[in-house]
């Protein structure tokens, strides 16, 4: 029999908080009482290991791994629709081991119910079933473990964020404990490493509790919940005090069962794993829901997300029994939104709260080629805004608010499609002698992204206006095309030089030879995949003086370099200040016009940029800029240091 009556009142809140509860009042019943065929033979041969929630001495939750010997399928059984029995061998830290003996240990010798919650996920095919109830029997076989569970609750999951892995048994781990606080002091961090560790990973299990109170027990029985969290890489960040875990929450089926555990039982469990090397950080912890403004405070323009301050935590080495299948990669869900950064971690960015709302109008739209277009807007307000950075712009006014939508196969994008984008800003008034102080003209120059529905629309206009209007792309505003700038951000800005005035003091012949040998032009380079060359536009538009002494190498891998040249040439002649400016060019279009000042050196090359070529090349710092398989390609060759600002759709 199902242990549900209802949504109990936690995941009531959290769904009414979000706006959920009338569509997803009922939902519950999806949640079935007994395992169904399909489920039970899932679990019994579809999967290699299956991660599970249990409660330690202190009622903390922790995430487990249970995995079959040697990592094949097979360990796991169902002889009743109610029951799941799991042959599992458990390793040197993972902490089922401490609390299942914990449960076991009473003074009359009796055992405390030991509730339990597992995920099944089939990471080829992105299948996933969960499950919930409590541990009937745990028997010693040996060096493994008999866990006979009740299951009173079962429930498809959503496969939105699941990673596609070829997975393959690994039954040769010699698992070895390298981090271990289980209770961590109250000014603890963790330590670099796991910190680079979570950053790097796209997968994790997130546990959490429902503690019934005595009045809610009878209707809405205490239990634990398993889920599986995905993204890319680095989508859970770490805060700077070490200790703060913050998860964001993607658009899912808006049952919200974990985070309504979490609105009751402030507890939480998450266990990362490695798929390459096998390693697996376990952490425990206090967890909060934060929505809309205190959210945003710590991750912008995410409106909803979990904190977990960890209490403790445990990191084993070669632990998993299973592994990548060597020579395959990880196919990313499609689904997937762009890593957000924390607040703390964009130093040099500003976002403008809600209240302190900075709006823009569309006042100039200049078409450069079918899917290339610079746009302009104008704020009331006076913006610091630095060469190389982006405006975070909110365009609900121009498609309303996305509707939810749970599976969009046609258009993954479109599920968590908040309408806020990001792009860098290739001109700003503020950069100009004749700045007025009043206010902020800004321009943004972008590609069409097929089937985008912000660029889609903006284009859109542009080329209606274009066919019917023309008068309106010198001058938008009278169309009133407002949007909400919700912050300048970036850090893909030219790095201060050391400065080269100072007091002058006598030098002996000798030391002056050696000085014009140091003072040789200094190098810069900079590498642009198509589009790539906005930030280097903005750069040359408000290029310092000092930097007159260096000699800068652009390297431009793009179909249209007639585009792109007459836009490097508006840059350098906006600029206020002279620079020595070389120019590669990389394309199949082996005709092209340069309308580059007659200053500019430029060289022509068939074809792409190539790790070869940048590997010719000696700067005090290379940036570069373009798609993320560009600058995978590009970087290899690079020599000295390297700076990067990639796209993210």
């Amino acid at each position: 029999m199902s242990s549900l009556n209802g949504w109990h009142k936690g995941e009531r809140a959290i769904q009414e908080k979000l706006g959920f509860h009338g569509v997803v009042s009922q939902s519950w019943t999806q949640i079935k009482g007994e395992i169904p065929e399909q489920h039970r033979n899932f679990y019994s041969t579809c999967l290699p290991f299956i991660p599970i929630t249990t409660l330690d001495s202190m009622g903390r939750p922790w995430s487990s791994i249970l995995a079959g010997p040697d990592g094949e399928i097979g360990w796991v059984s169902s002889k009743t629709y109610d029951q799941l029995s799991m042959r599992v061998e458990v390793w040197d830290g993972d902490p089922l081991k401490a609390n299942a003996d914990y449960h076991a240990d009473t003074t009359d010798g009796s055992q405390r119910k030991m509730l339990i919650a597992g995920i099944g996920v089939e990471f080829s095919t992105r299948r996933r079933n969960k499950f919930a109830g409590s541990v009937k029997a745990i028997e010693k076989q040996g060096g493994l473990l008999d866990i006979c569970t009740t299951v009173n609750e079962a429930i498809g999951n959503c496969p939105k964020y699941i990673t596609i892995r070829n997975l393959v048994p690994f039954p040769h781990t010699r698992p070895r404990v390298i981090h271990q606080e289980i209770n961590v002091p109250p000014t603890g961090r963790l330590p670099p490493d796991l910190i680079a560790f979570i950053h790097s990973s796209d997968t994790v299990f997130l546990g959490s509790s429902y503690s019934a109170s005595e009045e809610d027990a009878p209707r809405f029985p205490s239990h634990l919940g398993m889920n599986h969290r995905g993204g890319r890489p680095g989508f859970v960040r770490v805060r700077n005090d070490g200790r703060t875990l913050v998860l964001p929450d993607y658009s899912g089926n808006r049952m919200m069962t974990s985070l309504g555990n979490i609105e009751v039982t402030a507890l939480a469990s998450l266990t990362f794993p490695s798929f390459t090397n096998g390693s697996l950080l376990y952490v425990t912890g206090i967890a909060h829901n934060l929505l809309g403004a205190p959210a945003q405070a710590i991750m912008p323009s995410q409106n909803t997300l979990t904190t977990i301050e960890i209490t403790g935590y445990i990191f084993i080495e070669d632990a998993l029994p299973v592994r990548q299948r060597e020579g395959t990669e990880p196919q990313r869900s499609l689904y997937a939104p762009p890593v957000k950064l924390l607040k703390e971690e964009q130093a040099s960015s500003t976002y403008f709260s809600t209240e302190d709302a900075i709006h823009a109008t569309l006042s100039h739209i200049q078409l450069h080629s079918s899917d290339l277009a610079t746009f302009t807007f104008e704020s009331p307000h006076k913006l610091n805004v630095i060469p190389g950075q982006a405006a975070v712009l909110n365009l609900t006014s121009f498609l309303g608010a996305s509707p939810y939508r749970h599976m969009a196969p046609e258009d993954p994008n479109s599920v968590n499609d908040d309408r806020i984008r990001t792009w860098t800003i290739s001109w700003c008034s503020s950069w100009t002698s004749v700045a007025d102080g009043t206010g902020t003209t800004f321009s943004l120059t972008m590609r069409l992204k097929p089937g985008g529905a912000i660029t889609g629309a903006l284009f859109g206009i542009a080329n209606k206006l274009s066919a019917v209007r023309p008068e309106l792309l010198e001058d938008s505003r009278p169309l009133g095309l407002g949007v909400t700038l919700v912050g300048i951000v970036g850090d893909f800005v030219l790095e201060p030089t050391d400065s080269h005035e100072g007091p002058k003091i006598a030098v002996t012949r000798e030391e002056e030879q050696i000085s014009v040998r140091k003072n040789a032009p200094r190098k810069l380079l900079w590498i642009a995949g198509g589009i790539g060359i906005t930030p280097f536009l903005a750069m040359l538009s408000d290029i310092p003086p000092h930097f007159a002494e260096y000699e800068i190498t652009l390297l431009l891998s793009t179909r249209e370099p007639d585009v792109m040249l007459s836009l490097l040439s508006n840059a350098i002649k906006a600029a206020a200040h002279e620079v020595k400016l070389v120019v590669h060019v990389f394309s199949h279009t082996e005709q092209f016009e340069s309308s580059l000042p007659a200053s500019v050196s430029l060289h022509r090359h068939s074809g792409w940029i190539t790790s070869s070529f940048t590997s010719d090349f000696k700067a005090e710092c290379v940036y570069i800029c373009g798609p993320e398989i560009f600058e995978r390609e590009v970087v290899q060759g690079v020599v000295g240091k390297v700076r990067r600002e990639e796209f993210a759709y």
